[in-house]
């Protein structure tokens, strides 16, 4: 979609939120209303667990542009580049904790299948968190897997921008 980044690109200023937000302007009004929602994923939720699971699926996507980038809040957290690293292998690496790998599996689930996830692996992830913080994760899984594939069904790269 060529046209997509010329069009989107013509008085376009940066946002936290990089290139998606030069396809959201294609439709006026909808970045006045996205922007708040996006942000709000990051409020009341541990940050590195959000950026793991958010790293999780631009790499199921197989989306180098999101893996690129970190989050500040995540980094600012905690989040290290070995923690990164060693996603592909978050079951057994040492620097995740038990909750987190419990996140990162619902994670991965719910991009591959969501109908598959138990009742048994919620339970196991929402042992960690408030009910309202349980909410919120999934929310953000949903935004995570839902304009990960945007941007790739639009081949839009941002990777050269930080979120949130």
């Amino acid at each position: 979609m060529s046209w997509l980044g010329a069009v989107a690109e013509a008085g376009a200023s940066e946002s936290s939120f990089g290139s998606l937000q030069r396809v959201t302007r294609l439709r006026p009004g909808l970045d006045d209303l996205l922007q708040p929602f996006l942000a709000e994923a990051w409020v009341g939720s541990d940050p590195v667990v959000l950026e793991l699971c958010r790293l999780r699926i631009a790499a199921l996507h197989g989306d180098r542009g999101d893996a690129a980038r970190r989050t500040p809040a995540a980094v600012a957290a905690g989040l290290t580049e070995e923690m990164v690293e060693a996603l592909p292998r978050y079951p057994s690496a040492d620097c995740f904790t038990d909750h987190q790998r419990r996140c990162i599996a619902y994670a991965e689930q719910y991009v591959i299948d969501v109908h598959g996830i138990t009742d048994a692996q919620a339970d196991r992830v929402r042992e960690g968190m408030s009910d309202a913080e349980f909410v919120a994760f999934t929310v953000a899984l949903g935004q995570f897997d839902g304009f990960g594939r945007l941007r790739l069904a639009l081949a839009v790269d941002d990777a050269e921008h930080d979120i949130a």
